[in-house]
């Protein structure tokens, strides 16, 4: 006779049996899956970056649509037909290459590492040619120095790769072109004609963007010698400028120096300019209306040439020519002689002087007239690039003069003038 006690224990044991057959027949907790992470290997050697990265991303697209958001497990039950499922979707999305090898770690965060194998054709070689499009060949030749390693690029990004592969591979040939091109030459716009093969042909069309430089000019700042005597390197220096009209004012800019360097060694090549050694340096002012900004000085003379035109005075000094030639003591102190002439009726002016420059912001010196036997303190003033004042004071006739000057050209000068004497009138400054 079995005791209580044993029949406890008995039924003690039925009732955890009975609970541990129920457990064990209920299915685990189901586990969504929320990612999907690819990885990438290809058969004889690594794809270009922009392929694997086109690859990846539709390798993701792909597993994201089939398997996130349903349960792990109902896929890593059956992985294999899974695995063979997705390797024939990705051999009918990727073309040009065949999935060799596939497996997956299926999970909350499933893992997908797949290994390509091309198929068909290679490019075994890319002849990439740049249309610079209406740009002169002055001009183009800067932005070749920018894109000198654009055909080793698209070898870089091409070769190797499936001919198939190319048209679906937009990335390549096109996105991915278009973003190595930003990068090197980000003031253009790049178009890309692709023709595959295993000798494939890229053309490359460069379309300016932004604002567009449409004029040039060559303007002297600041001169120790006549300006016509720079005249024919002048001219050919401003001929030079003119030819890259059409670029990008941004790419002007980028390379202002380069360019403002190139006009400086025509300016310095003009047989008159390396005769008397005179020392040029250029500032490109890059704009639509584009302009380079030149100095041209001797290290010890000054020689300074004008006609003078007035308008609107009174007496038979309304033309002058003068000419005035100094020399230099130290770095801020000259030494000069000055003659004008009046040829109606013919008279003359004579002076000899000294001044000394405070920076850039005033000329303020000393000078006798031999012929009037006057003595004349003057002060010039500039007020940036473009206009000037200048004072006057003759002691012996008590007089003073006042002018207010605007450069029109490198030739030409207007200055509204006021003497205590005369009035007020116009002069135009011929500057030869």
């Amino acid at each position: 006779m079995i005791s209580s006690l044993m029949i406890k224990k008995m039924m003690r044991a039925g009732f955890l049996l009975l609970v541990s057959s129920f457990l064990l027949s209920m299915p685990a907790e189901a586990a969504p899956i929320e990612k999907v992470d690819v990885s990438l290997d290809a058969v004889g050697g690594d794809l270009p970056p922009a392929v694997e990265k086109r690859v990846v991303s539709s390798i993701s697209s792909i597993g994201s649509r089939v398997l996130v958001g349903k349960e792990e497990s109902l896929f890593s039950l059956n992985s294999d037909a899974y695995n063979k499922v997705l390797a024939d979707i990705i051999n009918r999305v990727v073309i040009g290459y065949m999935v060799s090898d596939l497996s997956v770690n299926y999970g909350r965060d499933t893992a997908i590492h797949v290994t390509l194998q091309p198929v068909g054709k290679i490019i075994r070689s890319v002849d990439t040619v740049i249309d610079y499009g209406g740009l002169t060949p002055e001009a183009a030749r800067y932005v070749a120095e920018d894109t000198a390693d654009v055909p080793r690029l698209m070898e870089n990004l091409l070769i190797g790769l499936p001919v198939d592969s190319v048209g679906w591979a937009e990335s390549v040939s096109q996105s991915a072109g278009r973003d190595l091109l930003s990068q090197i030459l980000p003031e253009f716009q790049a178009n890309f004609e692709v023709e595959s093969g295993e000798n494939t042909k890229v053309r490359i069309y460069l379309i300016p963007q932004g604002k567009i430089v449409r004029s040039s000019r060559l303007t002297f700042e600041k001169t120790t010698v006549p300006r016509l005597l720079m005249l024919r390197a002048a001219e050919e220096t401003e001929t030079a400028l003119s030819r890259l009209q059409g670029l990008p004012v941004a790419f002007v800019t980028r390379h202002s120096g380069k360019i403002a360097s190139d006009m400086n060694e025509i300016l310095k090549k003009d047989s008159f300019i390396e005769k008397y050694g005179i020392a040029t340096d250029t500032t490109l002012i890059s704009a639509e209306n584009m302009e380079l900004r030149v100095n041209a000085l001797t290290d010890h003379w000054v020689i300074r040439t004008e006609v003078w035109l007035d308008a609107g005075r009174d007496g038979d000094r309304n033309t002058t020519v003068e000419g005035m030639l100094g020399h230099y003591i130290g770095k801020r102190n000259t030494v000069f002689g000055e003659a004008r002439l009046y040829p109606g009726p013919m008279d003359w002016d004579v002076f000899g002087g000294f001044s000394h420059q405070f920076g850039s912001f005033m000329n303020v010196g000393y000078k006798y007239n031999f012929v009037e036997n006057s003595n004349h303190f003057f002060t010039q003033i500039p007020l940036g690039d473009k206009f000037a004042l200048h004072y006057d004071r003759d002691f012996k006739e008590r007089e003073n003069e006042f002018g207010f000057s605007y450069k029109i050209h490198n030739y030409i000068t207007l200055e509204y003038v006021y003497n205590d004497e005369d009035g007020k009138w116009l002069r135009l400054i011929a500057n030869l």
